[in-house]
């Protein structure tokens, strides 16, 4: 039996002969696979140095590749010997063509039978494109030629030949069980592996150590990666793109990539900062605020550490949600425009509405603002306006008033009157005046100099 591979249209004489002749690299097609030149000689040299069994037919003209040994001499004089290839045309052309290299040409990097066959799969992909017609890749026990199409058989009595071909899909996202995914660059992980498996047009090229679970595996348009004349990629290449890919996708991709890193640890998290937000255009930036709703709604963002600290109670305690993310991807999202837990301290409070202004507590802030004046410390500022707020539910938290850092009004809750409308209304006119959070020095320092002030 014969793993098949095969496309229609007749694929030249020279693609399989001549060195670095190559039908896609000239051609303005989007999405085709080869480049070099060099894949399908190699391909074949693979195969010649395992001793497996392939056929190769170009329409009615079958390929026959073999190596006759000859001799070397060195400039020392010592005699080596040579294995140069050779490829005996028969069908309706006969001849011998003298390939002019030989045997050993990528001995050192194709080792693997799967790269032979992932670029006869992948040639018949691209000739497929041009053709505007469909590869076929099947089992087939009798080999023979066809008119109109180019048919690679390789024999399955190799173990290694059946175990590609079980694995079709995994090679090759257009043979899964969801061809559509190579449009996507986003792909389901695949549950059997921990690091993500990075394609390239659809075709894998490698799996990338990692010790977390990746949140996706990821598929890159032909122009996006650098591959060498193997089809490989260096892992430092990869990461830099994945950051990049993410950089640059939709909100609904962030908002599962988030998610993802709430419920543990996920390989993304070890990316390099400096690409996740190399680009951080306003559109960009919607795309990251749009995501941080859908998955966390108002709630602000924290580093692990962080959200685990007094600063992160106090935001507790005053309504807030608190989400961790890992520090990179916290950092990121605050670059991007989401509230982190720092700044929430002086922030807006939830579950709450808008209510009329009561005299307490515009008595309390005038009051307030009456000392700052006297004490010379409104840090050039005009009074602030006043809101009051009904607290809808407490939870386990009471909140007496806030101020929303870099607005012109301090809110006071409606039910709060006498000394303690004025200790509130102290808090939150200091954030006012000197835009610091309740746990920042500044903050402490203000409320110290005017007790100082107003006392001496």
């Amino acid at each position: 039996m014969y793993l098949l591979i095969e496309n229609q249209g007749v694929a030249p004489v020279e693609a399989f002969t001549l060195l670095g002749d190559s039908g896609t690299r000239h051609r303005d097609i989007d999405g085709l696979i080869g480049q070099f030149g060099s894949g399908t000689k190699h391909a074949i040299n693979l195969l010649l140095r395992k001793n497996i069994e392939f056929h190769i037919y170009s329409g009615k003209t079958r390929l026959e590749f073999f190596v006759e040994p000859c001799y070397v001499q060195d400039a020392d004089g010592t005699q080596r010997e040579s294995y140069p290839v050779k490829c005996r045309l028969s069908g309706d052309r006969n001849k011998t063509i003298d390939c002019a290299w030989t045997l050993e040409f990528g001995a050192l990097d194709w080792t693997e039978t799967h790269m032979a066959l992932r670029e006869f799969v992948s040639n018949a992909i691209d000739c497929s494109k041009i053709m505007d017609s469909e590869p076929v890749v099947q089992v087939e026990h009798n080999r023979r030629a066809k008119s109109g199409s180019t048919r690679v058989f390789i024999s399955l009595r190799n173990s290694d030949v059946a175990e590609f071909h079980r694995n079709l899909g995994v090679h090759f996202l257009h043979f899964s069980h969801d061809p559509s995914q190579v449009n996507k660059k986003f792909l389901r992980k695949n549950p059997d592996t921990v690091g993500p498996r990075i394609y390239r047009e659809g075709v894998f090229v490698r799996e990338l150590n990692a010790t977390a679970r990746a949140a996706f595996d990821y598929n890159f348009k032909a122009h996006e990666i650098e591959i060498d004349e193997c089809r490989n990629s260096s892992e430092y290449n990869l990461r830099a793109k994945i950051a990049y890919l993410i950089n640059m996708a939709d909100s609904k991709v962030l908002a599962q990539l988030l998610q993802a890193m709430s419920e543990g640890d996920v390989y993304e998290a070890t990316l390099d900062k400096f690409y996740l937000s190399y680009y951080t255009e306003d559109d960009k930036k919607e795309q990251w605020t749009a995501a941080w709703e859908e998955f966390a709604g108002d709630a602000v963002v924290a580093t692990p550490a962080l959200s685990r600290s007094p600063v992160a109670d106090h935001v507790r305690a005053k309504g807030r949600k608190v989400v961790a993310l890992p520090d990179t991807f916290a950092s990121v999202i605050q670059d991007m425009g989401v509230e982190n837990v720092c700044r929430a301290l002086g922030g807006s409070v939830n579950n709450s509405i808008d209510v009329e202004v009561t005299a307490e507590a515009e008595a309390a802030v005038a009051e307030v603002w009456g000392w700052c004046e006297t004490a010379g410390m409104t840090n050039g500022k005009e009074k602030p306006k006043v809101g009051c707020y009904k607290q809808l539910m407490d939870g386990e938290s009471e909140r007496l008033g806030y101020y929303k850092l870099g607005g012109d009004k301090v809110f006071i809750r409606e039910d709060v009157g006498g000394k303690l409308a004025l200790k509130t209304a102290i808090e939150e006119v200091a954030h006012y005046i000197t835009g610091s959070t309740d746990l920042s020095r500044d903050f402490q320092n203000f409320a110290f100099d005017l007790v100082v002030e107003i006392c001496t």
